[in-house]
């Protein structure tokens, strides 16, 4: 399944600023990103839905994310920072 592409994934800037400012993360390309040079987060475009990948703990796979609400926006960035705060030896 394709990457979103930067067009795709221009209505959730907010989103997308949050996922920036977790400590630890990078955005390698658009829509890719990376928590301590791991695969942590990255998204696609199903079919006119936008859904987000994030890394299970343990990194066993990824858990999908809709991203048609504002609640399912904040459930997915509420556990990005959980999970990208596992660890976090700082």
């Amino acid at each position: 399944m394709p990457i979103a592409s930067a067009t795709a994934l221009a209505p959730l800037q907010t989103l997308l600023r949050q996922l920036r400012d977790i400590k630890g993360v990078q955005e390698k390309q658009p829509g890719v990103f990376t928590l301590r040079g791991t695969a942590f987060a990255n998204f696609h475009d199903e079919q006119g839905a936008l859904l987000a990948e994030l890394r299970k703990p343990g990194g066993s796979g990824y858990d999908r994310y809709p991203l048609a609400t504002p609640t399912t926006q904040r459930k997915f960035i509420d556990d990005a920072k959980r999970r990208a705060s596992r660890g976090d030896d700082d």
